[in-house]
Parts: structure tokens; sequence; C-alpha cells
């Protein structure tokens, strides 16, 4: 097997990869599309290139250019392309001796060369800007750690003050209480002092309201003696109203 036929058989789309849609830039290899060659020398696959407006199945196909925007014929590239055709996609044009084929591959070539240093570009640019999400996406996570770390905290703390309120209720209840406590058992002796002093006043009334009476009594028995014939001997009558 010679050099040329081993590297057809490893790589058999390798000579083929600047075959490309001219306005996609989807490859002919892929086969996914059909591709056809217009008459202006565009290449072009089947999703972006349209028949031309009025065109009946029966007719020959004529295609409106994307690039050049003209109403031009097309043939569909494959093998059953007549040869004049066929040798533009030569895989070494330089044997066929035909400036054009060269011409021709070699415009295919820049452009397909543009697309890809476009995309490369592209890439650069995505691959910079996941550099900078992820550097945000880093921070942001850290950010994101630090505050979770702050609201466990917050958390304790919260339930710190919760526990230290109750206590403070419960022991502001437990004051209270005692204070109640002590007012009912002051209010009690007071109770019973002011009984026992209303008693001692009722006593004392009595008391005094029986002086005053004895004093009026006396007073009343001065004045009645007062009043009698006073006695000047000491000798009694017998008195026989009773027996000893």
């Amino acid at each position: 097997m010679s050099r040329s036929e081993a590297s057809e058989a490893v790589e058999p789309n390798a000579r083929k990869l600047w075959i490309h849609c001219n306005s996609c830039c989807v490859l002919f290899c892929d086969k996914q599309h059909a591709f056809f060659l217009l008459a202006c020398h565009h290449v072009f696959c089947e999703r972006c290139i349209k028949v031309s407006a009025g065109r009946t199945p029966s007719d020959a196909p004529i295609f409106e250019c994307p690039t050049c925007r003209r109403s031009v014929r097309g043939r569909q590239v494959n093998n059953s392309m007549p040869n004049h055709f066929k040798q533009l996609f030569h895989p070494e044009p330089f044997t066929v001796g035909n400036d054009f084929v060269e011409t021709f591959q070699r415009g295919n070539h820049r452009h397909f060369d543009k697309y890809k240093e476009r995309k490369e570009m592209e890439m650069e640019k995505l691959c910079k800007d996941i550099e900078v999400a992820k550097s945000v996406c880093q921070k942001r996570f850290l950010e994101a750690q630090m505050l979770r770390v702050e609201r466990k905290k917050l958390m304790q703390r919260s339930r710190y003050i919760k526990a230290e309120v109750a206590n403070r209720k419960a022991e502001m209840h437990r004051i209270a209480q005692a204070s109640r406590n002590r007012s009912l058992t002051s209010q009690a002796p007071s109770s019973v002092q002011s009984s026992v002093r209303g008693r001692s006043r009722g006593r004392g009334t009595s008391h005094s309201s029986t002086q005053r009476r004895l004093k009026d009594s006396r007073d009343s028995f001065r004045s009645s003696s007062a009043k009698r014939k006073q006695i000047t001997s000491f000798i009694h009558p017998p008195n026989h109203s009773f027996d000893l």
C-alpha cells in the first residue's frame, strides 16, 4: 500500500475539509445536507439556498445565490457530476493543470480560514468570559459561605436572646408574685390590728361610759344626801321587822 493510499484509508475525508457552505460554513464531509455548486461558483447547502420564485419542479433548477443575489443554475455536488465540474473539488488541484481550479479552491480556503479565525476569536472571548464567570462564581461562593457562617451566628444569637427574654419574663413574674404575696401577708396583720384596735376602742368607750355613770350616780347621791337631814345622834330605833 502506497503512502497516499494509506493516508486516504486513515483519513478519507481529510482532503474535503475545505468544501463548505459559503453561508453557514457547514462541512461537506459531515454528510448532513446536500450541497449545490452554482454557476457563479459559490457552494451552498440545501438549507441556505432556495429555488427562484415562479419555478415549477419540471423546470430546470434555478437558484437564488445568497452571496451575489443572482438567479443562476446550480448542480448538486456528488459523484455523478460532469468531470469539468468535479475537477473543481479535486484533492490535488496542482496536478490538474487548471488555474481556475486552484483559484476556486484557494478562494474557498481563504473563506473557510476566515470563518475559523472568527470562530477561534469567539472561542477565546468565550473562554475569557468563562474565566471571568468562574472568578465571579468563586467570589460569590465565598461570599455565600461567609453569609452562611454569619447567618449561623445570628441564629445562635437570636436563640440566646430569646432564652434571655424568657428568663427575664420568668424573673419578672416571680418578682411580681413575691410582691403580691408580701402585700397579702402585710394586709392580714393590719386587718387583725385594726380589728383589735376597734375592739379596744369599743372597750374603752364602754369603760368610760361606765365611769361616767358611776360619777353621775355619786354626784346624785351626794346631792341627795346633802338634802337629807343631818344625823345628830347614833341611836337607832329598834327594828322589829325581822328576827335574827
